[in-house]
């Protein structure tokens, strides 16, 4: 077979020719675009929720940036990665290490729902951090106290549909496992708004659970 024949090996060699005669531009290199953002260490004090509002991002974009699973348990010294964030920020940590909710004004978040699991019951791993409350599917659930919605998602693993409201004192409450959300992130909700409906999304175990903490 005579290959200097064929018209596009004769082609190839005019062009590889052409490259040589003239010299030929190297080839750019795709230029990095570094991600924008910075690493948080939590400090003892410091809540998710203080940190994305310090550093001005939806709660819901740090738990998704950084795949937490359960807001409510950060260690202290983990490094959060901060989107968007030019420069490290000083968070202000609450001072209350363990805030307390008895003697205040809260309304129970499910009509004639009863206690299924109680704070601090044991797990296998862990102990639990919230109430078990069961109830009819679809039943409203209200809102304890007043407060700002900063989570309206099903984002967090195991939680199911979840909401979680921001107090303004250093207390929040986190309403999971619902069949459906009612109100979105950034609202501003009374005391005793239908916030959402019972259901058992996520990883609940028993039926018509209701989970808040």
């Amino acid at each position: 077979m005579e290959i200097r024949g064929f018209p596009y090996v004769r082609l190839a060699l005019f062009v590889l020719a052409l490259c040589v005669g003239v010299g030929c531009a190297p080839a750019k290199a795709a230029p990095v675009v570094e991600p924008v953002g910075v690493f948080h260490a939590v400090e003892a004090g410091q809540t998710l929720w203080r940190i994305a509002h310090t550093y001005e991002i939806p709660l819901e974009k740090l738990i998704e940036s950084n795949q937490i699973s359960d807001p409510t348990d950060v260690a202290i010294g983990t490094r959060l990665w901060i989107p968007g964030a030019a420069a490290l920020r000083e968070v202000i940590p609450f001072k209350t290490s363990t805030p307390t909710v008895a003697g205040g004004n809260w309304l129970w978040p499910v009509s004639n729902g009863r206690i299924l699991s109680r704070y601090g019951a044991p797990r296998r791993t862990h102990t639990h951090k919230g109430l078990d409350i069961g109830g009819p599917a679809g039943d409203p659930v209200v809102a304890s106290r007043a407060g700002r919605v900063v989570y309206s998602a099903a984002g967090m693993r195991g939680y199911g549909k979840t909401i979680i409201l921001d107090h303004g004192d250093g207390v929040q409450t986190l309403y999971a496992h619902n069949s459906q959300l009612l109100v979105r992130s950034g609202e501003r909700v009374k005391q005793g708004q239908i916030i959402a409906r019972v259901g058992r999304t996520g990883s609940a175990t028993t039926p018509d659970r209701r989970e808040c903490a």
